[in-house]
């Protein structure tokens, strides 16, 4: 089951993986392979990237004849022929699939807090930016926000083993939790789905942004604005 429906809902299946790491970690890697073939034969917007895993598993869920063995080995063999064809020589479709330590950490510490403290405030806008650029100038002058009309809330915070500015923002489709810790930026731009949110690690002078969304459109939304306004290097 682990390699034909390594998504399946069985309570046996759940079960002995709770009971067995080594079954748990083998069903993780099928999972990773998984959503690394889809996201290999899609790669027009790799920051949709979840929302299509989502899509694809729906759809394999309606389809007809068609065993979930068989669908991998097709997915498989079209992609080496899409590397042997030399679609991934542009770092443009380069996706990240995998958490390393260090960005695991990051989101880790910052999802953490955010569900120590399930109700976030929301301020009268001038005082949420107000008190937003203050904190970001104790980090270094030249850290600063432009004028947010939809920016609610801000404060540092412990998060895990590190302290950042965590704030939120109003989007069309709900309140957003973005972080900005300050450090070593940790290199390229990583989407992932973390603990039931749809997550962006984006490296800025000085440190890590990090965009908390419960969707896609509410992640790129805050990130397109949140770019617009600040007024250091991405």
């Amino acid at each position: 089951m682990a390699l034909s429906d390594p998504h399946s809902g069985d309570v046996s299946f759940i079960e002995h993986g709770a009971e067995c790491p080594d079954c748990l970690r083998y069903v993780g890697e099928v999972r990773q392979m998984d959503a690394d073939l889809v996201a290999s034969l899609d790669a027009k917007m790799p920051a949709d990237l979840m929302a299509r895993l989502q899509l694809n598993q729906e759809l394999s869920d309606d389809a007809i004849g068609i065993p979930s063995i068989r669908r991998y080995a097709i997915a498989a063999s079209v992609a080496v022929a899409l590397f042997v064809g030399g679609f991934f020589l542009s770092n443009q479709f380069s996706l990240n699939t995998e958490i390393n330590t260090d960005y695991e950490k990051l989101l880790a510490g910052v999802v953490q807090h955010m569900n120590e403290q399930p109700m976030t405030p929301v301020w009268e806008n001038a005082q949420a930016n107000r008190t937003v650029n203050a904190l970001l100038a104790s980090y270094g002058s030249e850290l600063k926000l432009k004028q947010m009309d939809n920016l609610q809330f801000g404060r540092i915070c412990p998060m895990g083993q590190y302290r950042g500015l965590h704030a939120s923002l109003d989007t069309d489709e709900g309140q957003i939790t973005f972080a900005y810790i300050k450090g070593e930026p940790l290199g390229d731009l990583l989407d992932v789905s973390y603990e039931g949110y749809i997550t962006r690690v984006k490296p800025v002078r000085g440190g890590n942004l990090l965009i908390i969304s419960r969707t896609q459109k509410s992640l790129e939304q805050a990130d397109r604005e949140l770019e617009e306004a600040m007024y250091w290097d991405i």
